[in-house]
């Protein structure tokens, strides 16, 4: 009797943690991603006021641009969050969309 609990305790435990590694495991990499992405967002709005602020002249958006894309990349290196480069243009250029709605 007792091999016999033994038996289905072990395949309740194997059964656990198969659907620990297919389930839970995609979904708190996936959690943790969108919580960064969600904190680059916030960096690169922050960043692009931040540009818009120090730099006034007319006709310096390249100037802030890289400035900006300098700054994030290095901030994105120093908390191990990898973006492409293309990834970082979107979040600066919907920075800076959203900070000229606002302006309007």
């Amino acid at each position: 009797m007792d091999s016999i609990m033994l038996k289905v305790l072990e395949l309740v435990i194997i059964i656990a943690i198969t659907v620990i590694m297919r389930y839970a495991v995609p979904y708190i990499k996936q959690k943790i991603g969108a919580e960064k992405l969600e904190a680059a967002a916030i960096w690169a709005q922050q960043a692009v006021e931040a540009a818009e602020q120090i730099i006034r002249e007319p006709g310096s958006g390249a100037e802030k641009k890289e400035i900006v894309t300098k700054f994030l990349s290095e901030l994105l290196l120093s908390k191990n969050i990898a973006l492409t480069y293309d990834e970082l243009n979107t979040l600066i250029e919907a920075a800076v969309f959203a900070m000229k709605q606002e302006m309007k």
